[in-house]
């Protein structure tokens, strides 16, 4: 210390480490609340030429990158001069530590160290300025919280979205598993030929599971492989009804095939069913023709036997009694008193029916023995 009581550099007074004193020990313990290591403190005492001692040390307050740090051998000849610069002696730390440097002052009776003033802090002037704080804007830290504030709304909106549907999702599959809702009632409709086995299939298919998961699909499947079923429609009533509507196809003529089985056939060619005798309910197709199981489509021309029987007026069905199919495949009628009518090909079969009709109400049948209307025009044969 110079005269007028101010530190300065004196080259031929080196600061010099030296040991400390316990009563200096137990103050810096009092005021940083742990004992001093060492390995952290650095104590530098110095005469300042007025008999006074004075006393200081350095604390590292942060550390640097420890890359930086090299490794030094302590050695208590360490010294540091008057201006605080260089490394700190016998801590092993390099030149980019921050440290605190806090001055105390000795008197000559060795009575407690006395505050010199605010500590100094040695600020590492090649920090990064990035790391050092800065102002915001408050502009920009408002709108930083409404967007945050934004996203929480957001996030809480999809939160209820998600557990409303959840909820929502719970409940209909509580509802659909309620014995409430199982199908008791089970009604056919229309089924007068469908197979009892097919019947049966479907009640256990239907009866007892929900009126929501019922598999009315499966159902209507098993009715249609039954040949006499044309169309199937089952529609559930709340809360335990289900009704099954059976269309049942129509047979119109029939005939014999060749395993001397009858088949009847409905207006679309459909072989209905297989018959071990013969239904003579229905109008006979003669001749021998294929041996066709059930559910299967018979030749074109007993499907064209069977519209033409269908479009036939009523003032003239009652006297058809039998139609005929040549092995090469001519279609005929015979009417009461043997009349024949010849249709040939069944081409155009809606023409050559006309043409008949209108000479069968100018004419009395019983006096015609063959009506021709093969080539188109009719020919007719008297008795």
């Amino acid at each position: 210390m110079s005269g007028d009581g101010t530190f300065g550099n004196d080259d031929d007074a080196p600061l010099e480490v030296g040991s400390v004193s316990p009563e200096v020990l137990d103050e810096l313990s009092r005021l940083f609340g742990d004992e001093p290591s060492s390995s952290d403190v650095t104590i530098v005492e110095a005469d300042d030429g007025a008999g006074e001692t004075v006393t200081t040390f350095v604390e590292v307050v942060e550390t640097v990158d420890e890359s930086a740090v090299t490794e030094s051998d302590p050695s208590p000849d360490s010294t540091i001069d008057g201006s605080g610069a260089g490394p700190s002696a016998g801590t092993g730390r390099g030149a980019d530590t921050d440290a605190r440097v806090l001055p105390f002052r000795h008197g000559p009776d060795d009575s407690p160290p006395e505050n010199l003033g605010d500590p100094l802090i040695v600020i590492d002037e090649e920090a990064d300025p990035a790391d050092r704080s800065t102002d915001v804007d408050p502009r920009f830290e408002e709108r930083r919280r409404a967007w945050a504030r934004r996203d929480r709304l957001k996030r809480v909106r999809w939160l209820k979205i998600a557990g409303l549907v959840a909820g929502v999702t719970v409940f209909v599959l509580v509802v659909m598993a309620s014995p409430l809702f199982a199908v008791r009632s089970l009604t056919f409709e229309g089924n007068v030929y469908t197979g009892r086995q097919n019947i049966e299939k479907v009640r256990k298919i239907l009866k007892g599971t929900s009126i929501f998961t019922a598999d009315t699909s499966r159902a209507r499947s098993v009715l249609l492989s039954d040949p006499w079923v044309a169309d199937v429609r089952i529609t559930t009533h709340f809360p335990s009804s289900v009704v099954v509507e059976v269309s049942e196809r129509v047979p119109v003529v029939w005939y014999v095939g060749t395993d001397n089985k009858a088949r009847m056939v409905d207006a679309r060619g459909h072989v209905i069913d297989v018959l071990a005798g013969f239904p003579t309910k229905y109008l006979q197709v003669k001749g021998t023709g294929p041996a066709v199981k059930a559910g299967d489509v018979a030749d074109d021309a007993y499907r064209a036997a069977a519209q033409l029987v269908l479009a036939l007026p009523d003032e003239i069905r009652p006297k058809v009694t039998a139609l005929d199919l040549s092995p090469a495949g001519e279609l005929s009628m015979v009417l009461k008193g043997d009349t024949l009518v010849r249709f040939g090909t069944p081409v155009d079969l809606q023409n050559k029916l006309v043409a008949v009709i209108v000479l069968l109400r100018r004419q009395d049948p019983r006096t015609i023995a063959v009506i021709d209307v093969s080539a188109g025009d009719p020919t007719v044969l008297a008795r």
